[in-house]
Order: C-alpha cells, then sequence, then structure tokens
C-alpha cells in the first residue's frame, strides 16, 4: 500500500474504502450534504448512507455548511470542524446584463436525481413566454426529458468553462430539494445575474431576500409570478445584483482559503 498523510472520503460510498484503507495517518469525511435523503424510502443506499453518519471511531468530521454541522451534532452527536465554502471568480467572472431585451433563464441540476428537482424548475419556465424568454439547460448527466420546453441544452461541460455559460444568462432557477450549500445561486451572482430559488435548509447558508429571489418549494404560480417581476422591476433588480456582489465577494477563494487549508490539519 502507498502510504497517506490525510485521506479524505467524500461521497457516502468512498467512506467503506478510506476507512479501510490501512497506510495512512489521519482520516476525514467531508460531509456535503444529507445524502440519506438522495434516496426514496424502500432503496437500501438510503439506509447505507445514513450508516456512514455513525463512523466516529473511523473519521473526524469536516464540513462546508452549517446546516450539515448542525444536524450532525443533533441527529447523530457529531461534533464536526466547519468552513464557508468559496468560488473562484477567475471562472466565474461578472458581466452586467440587459434587461430589456430576451432574457435568458439558466436551469442547472441532473434530470434523473429526484432531490434535485429539475422537473419543478421546468414546470415554471414552461410556463412563460417563448417570445420574451429563452431557456438554457445545463446538466452534469441525464438528458432532458420530452416535458422540458429549453432552447439550447449543455451537457457534461468541463468545470472551468461553465462560467461562460453563466455569464450569458439573466437568471437561474434552481428548484432542488435538498442542497448542502448549492453552488448554481452563488455562480449567477458572481457572473452578474439573480438566482430564483426554492427555499431549502442548506442553501440558507448564504441566500436570503436581499440577495436572492426565494419562493416555497412548489409554488409553482409564485416562481413565475417572481420572475416576471424582477424582469420589470429595476429597483429591486438593482438591489439584488448589489447585494449578490458583496456576497460572492465575502466567498471569493482567496478570502477564505486559509480557512479551507485549516480543516484539513
Amino acid at each position: 500500500y502507498s502510504y497517506f498523510d490525510t485521506l479524505v472520503a467524500t461521497l457516502w460510498s468512498t467512506t467503506n474504502f478510506t476507512k479501510n484503507y490501512p497506510n495512512n495517518r489521519k482520516k476525514l469525511y467531508l460531509v456535503q450534504n444529507y445524502e440519506t435523503d438522495f434516496y426514496v424510502h424502500g432503496d437500501i443506499k438510503k439506509v447505507m448512507a445514513n450508516r456512514t453518519y455513525n463512523f466516529q471511531e473511523y473519521f473526524k468530521y469536516i464540513t462546508i455548511s452549517r446546516w450539515c454541522q448542525n444536524w450532525l451534532k443533533s441527529k447523530f452527536g457529531i461534533k464536526s470542524k466547519y468552513c464557508p465554502n468559496g468560488i473562484d471568480l477567475n471562472i466565474f467572472r461578472y458581466k452586467r446584463k440587459i434587461f430589456n431585451k430576451k432574457i435568458r433563464i439558466l436551469i442547472e441540476g441532473n434530470s434523473a436525481d429526484e432531490y434535485k428537482n429539475v422537473d419543478e424548475s421546468f414546470a415554471i419556465t414552461n410556463q412563460l413566454n417563448p417570445q420574451k424568454y429563452e431557456i438554457w439547460y445545463l446538466s452534469y448527466g441525464n438528458k432532458p426529458k420530452k416535458s422540458y420546453n429549453y432552447n439550447k441544452f449543455f451537457n457534461n461541460i468541463p468545470y472551468n468553462k461553465v462560467g461562460k455559460i453563466y455569464a450569458k444568462c439573466h437568471i437561474l432557477v434552481k428548484s432542488s430539494k435538498v442542497e448542502s450549500f448549492s453552488y448554481p445561486p452563488l455562480e449567477i451572482m458572481a457572473t452578474g445575474g439573480i438566482p430564483i430559488v426554492a427555499k431549502n435548509g442548506g442553501n440558507k447558508e448564504y441566500l436570503n431576500e436581499n440577495n436572492s429571489i426565494l419562493y416555497e418549494q412548489g409554488n409553482i404560480s409564485e416562481a413565475v409570478k417572481q420572475i416576471k417581476n424582477i424582469v420589470k422591476n429595476k429597483t429591486l433588480r438593482e438591489k439584488i445584483l448589489s447585494e449578490g456582489q458583496k456576497t460572492v465577494k465575502k466567498r471569493a477563494w482567496e478570502n477564505i482559503e486559509n480557512r479551507i487549508i485549516s480543516l484539513y490539519k
């Protein structure tokens, strides 16, 4: 076996290999989400994922989400080290948008992942006038469903090129049921766009009514109304864009990289 100073498990399925690897000094488990909820009831993977939050004898737990830190403590009695997540502003560059022309909306997520709830995002945008709105869909996995109305589809785009797609969009619609942190809203903020996002336990880590538009999960009509309103209401839009830039700067890698490094020491 090769020797490693520190091994880090990420997705729950990596914990078995990591905890059994013999030739290392320290083992960490980076908990990025409540992965138990990735699976429906009756799926054995739901039980297997949940088990990994009881591996205190093997791992020290670390996380990039206050939400994850809180449920690790309340549900499993685990104390974890926390550091905020960050964004590379060299990849996600700011570009001022003009909102008086056709509005381009981005939807992001794997259509096959039930917890990503991409169906709801399209249920929202399918109600918009195609003469006024253009829909782009970005997925890292499965293809669009037949019920999705869209103008462009991007699949498996290299991460260093994703920022160029975000920079060309005015609005992001994100409807995930479960997120520990959720990068896409921060990425659309960084590139000068507006996130319209369903509330969940994880994304409140950095989203609020000042830097984003939040709607109640499942309330399609509310989200449609919010999209139309933000396009018309320049004062509200400028406020959200300004607060979004403040949020992004706080999360820039150069401002938090030392704290990130400290997680692994």
